[in-house]
């Protein structure tokens, strides 16, 4: 495959943030604000072009020249009374994509508790999203997002918008954060990925078939939050990093995928496991590593759970030398798998 140099960003997202993909569901801006006169920036951005392709062409080189088993990654910790399996996952996914596999079916079939990131499905999951979106995800003062750009990056984020077929504003009262989340969902649904095609939907629905019992690593608080207090330089080169990527992003998450779906832990890492992939070292620790710390103890501690559980958390995850599984193993714990 000839890929051109493209951002990571979206792809990055769809297997590192499971309730970015609840955007599409409850939370797009209902009614057109007025628009703000842009001003100049009070803050420089970060990421230099130069550095940023030649990372991504090391990236995809890598990614393109690994190899993994041919299903999913699956790994696996256990004691004399507790299996734990540990799924990678895909948030957003074409819905013709065959990737369920003998072996993740009996780990799903055999688990007493299902653990996924975080509870975006249940009504009171619903009612804590439209409040933190509301409060997080929206300027509550009359702040007009255009107010923290320059007249360039107000042209990008205007021609992105363009491609998903939305003014600007409808962005105007959000925060860059969740504009960017809105950004990227609309994209990728907008190319036939689809979150209710997503690895943690499916999984939730047969599980539930057998009375298996759920549970989660994070609030959506704890995973939200870590945008939202992002301070507004980290937010807007979020934002712009996402528009400048929007017409290539999907492409790289078609690679993503079958990085995936060939159980490529090493491709992956190559592809995630850098700041480069997420526009910034901030936007990486929020999506990523902060994360990875604090979940790392928790499901450590499900050792001490007597049964099988299932653990299916996005796949950024669990590759790369700060991943939750290299943390495990790093505290002394043995985990099967690649």
């Amino acid at each position: 495959m000839n890929l051109r140099l493209k951002r990571l960003i979206p792809a990055a997202l769809a297997a590192s943030a499971f309730v970015f993909a609840a955007c599409q569901r409850e939370g797009q801006a209902t009614e057109p604000a007025v628009v703000a006169e842009a001003a100049p920036a009070a803050c420089e951005r970060a990421a230099d072009p130069a550095v940023m392709a030649e990372a991504e062409a090391r990236a995809i080189a890598a990614a393109q020249a690994s190899r993994g088993s041919g299903q999913p990654a699956m790994w696996t910790l256990k004691d004399e009374d507790t299996t734990l399996h540990i799924l990678g996952t895909v948030h957003l996914l074409r819905p013709d994509l065959e990737w369920r596999t003998p072996e993740i079916g009996a780990a799903i079939a055999a688990a007493d508790t299902v653990v996924f990131e975080a509870d975006t499905t249940s009504a009171e999951a619903g009612r804590e999203l439209m409040q933190f979106f509301s409060t997080q995800g929206m300027f509550t003062d009359g702040t007009q997002l255009t107010s923290l750009l320059t007249d360039a990056e107000t042209a990008v984020l205007t021609e992105a918008l363009t491609q998903v077929g939305l003014p600007l504003e409808a962005v105007q009262p959000m925060r860059p954060w969740y504009a960017a989340l809105n950004l990227s969902v609309m994209q990728m649904t907008s190319e036939g990925f689809d979150p209710a095609a997503g690895v943690e939907m499916k999984i939730e629905a047969e599980a539930a078939g057998h009375g298996a019992a759920f549970d989660y690593l994070e609030t959506v608080d704890q995973q939200l939050g870590e945008f939202a207090r992002l301070d507004d330089c980290a937010q807007v080169e979020f934002l712009m990093m996402t528009a400048a990527s929007l017409d290539e992003g999907v492409e790289l998450l078609d690679l993503l995928v079958s990085e995936w779906a060939d159980g490529d832990a090493a491709g992956l890492g190559a592809l995630m496991a850098s700041p480069d992939s997420f526009g910034s070292q901030a936007a990486y620790e929020a999506l990523l590593t902060n994360r990875n710390a604090r979940w790392t103890p928790i499901i450590a501690g499900k050792l001490e759970e007597p049964g099988t559980q299932l653990i299916a958390v996005g796949a950024g995850h669990l590759v790369g030398d700060k991943s939750v599984i290299a943390m495990l193993r790093a505290e002394g714990y043995e985990v099967a798998g690649p």
